[in-house]
């Protein structure tokens, strides 16, 4: 698909670059594309394309159910998605946050 990889929606994570060139030529945006029926996320990606900010694929940020599959324990990944009761998220975030544990010293090599 052309619109891949996109942004959907659950993170969406912006350079300093990216976010001054929105700035300054969003209103082109506003103006030019068609724009009306899209969500914000359609929005953003191709705004950003129409101003010339690239794209970057980096599917470690973000745990998604739904495309990637959500490893609540992985320590690389800063967000988890979708977890929609308080269950399931307050399950995803105690695996999360839990602290690792401290392996056992090796033995000294033997002499």
């Amino acid at each position: 698909s052309p619109n891949f990889p996109m942004m959907f929606g659950a993170v969406e994570i912006f350079t300093t670059k990216a976010m001054i060139a929105y700035a300054m030529g969003s209103w082109k945006c506003g103006q030019q594309l068609p724009w009306g029926s899209w969500g914000e996320d359609y929005y953003m990606t191709h705004c950003l394309d129409f101003l010339g900010v690239g794209r970057i694929a980096d599917f470690g940020v973000l745990g998604d159910n739904v495309c990637t599959g959500a490893n609540c324990l992985d320590p690389y990944t800063g967000s988890f998605h979708p977890f929609k009761t308080i269950d399931s998220w307050m399950q995803c975030w105690g695996q999360a946050t839990i602290k690792p544990t401290t392996a056992a010293p090796l033995p000294a090599p033997a002499r």
